[in-house]
């Protein structure tokens, strides 16, 4: 009885893949214009090595969110159909053989692109790997070395620090799509100064320092701009709060 009340969503976050995939099939067949069970479906087959098809939805998937201005979501969901697409090894594939854009839109509906040009925003678009959390994941740590900044694609974080001098966490912030954290450690070299963890299951784009000083070597102007982003909006970002609250303690 227990297998009857099993979904295919929970199957999916036990890695479950093979017994997922019949269970996420009928949910999409029954809910076809819904884009997450689309996405679940997906990676279902991706995980059961049903590359073809996993593809397919991805690119489907894509599509629906770039048609709707979701432009974040949709360079993740390609990320993903590029790596499955990579696994099949078969260039004569339509699937494998087909090279997509990651976005077509001028520009992906993020802060973080909005002050680059084109060649810049793709460069660091290439870059970018996609990272999976699921509820209650640690991502980052306080105090630790930072050698990545993430772009939230799907799903919500929660920001808590520690005050000196006092033993417990303090919450600080709620982060959703299309925001971004981590490029303080990156940009300045600090360790991380919050814990970040998932509040639900979460999709995010993640830059590697070692990959955007690349990125920098070859588009030089991309770092003034993330430092003028970072100064403009360092009275109101998480930092601000941090800073504050620290101040005070």
């Amino acid at each position: 009885m227990a297998e009857e009340t099993e979904s295919g969503a929970s199957l999916l976050g036990r890695r479950e893949y093979a017994r997922a995939v019949p269970l996420l099939k009928r949910e999409h067949e029954k809910y076809p214009s819904n884009p997450r069970i689309r996405l679940q479906y997906a990676d279902a087959l991706a995980g059961a090595d049903m590359l073809e098809e996993a593809v397919a939805q991805y690119e489907a998937t894509a599509k629906y969110y770039e048609d709707n201005g979701l432009t974040v979501q949709a360079i993740a969901v390609r990320k993903k159909g590029e790596k499955a697409a990579a696994q099949l090894k078969k260039p004569e594939s339509d699937a494998a053989g087909k090279s997509e854009p990651l976005f077509t839109r001028p520009v992906p509906q993020s802060p973080l692109f909005e002050m680059l040009n084109d060649d810049e925003r793709a460069a660091i678009v290439r870059e970018m790997e996609v990272e999976s959390h699921e509820e209650g994941s640690v991502i980052i740590n306080e105090g630790d070395p930072g050698t990545s900044m993430y772009l939230i694609a799907a799903g919500e974080v929660k920001v808590y620090t520690r005050p000196p001098h006092k033993s417990a966490t303090v919450y600080l912030a709620r982060l959703g799509e299309g925001d971004f954290f981590g490029e303080v450690s990156v940009l300045t070299g600090k360790p991380r100064t919050a814990t970040i963890t998932a509040s639900q299951r979460t999709e995010l784009l993640r830059l590697d320092k070692e990959k955007l000083d690349g990125v920098l070597s070859r588009y030089p102007g991309i770092r003034k701009v993330l430092d003028d982003f970072y100064k403009k909006r360092a009275e109101h970002t998480v930092e601000a709060m941090i800073d504050s609250l620290k101040k005070k303690s």
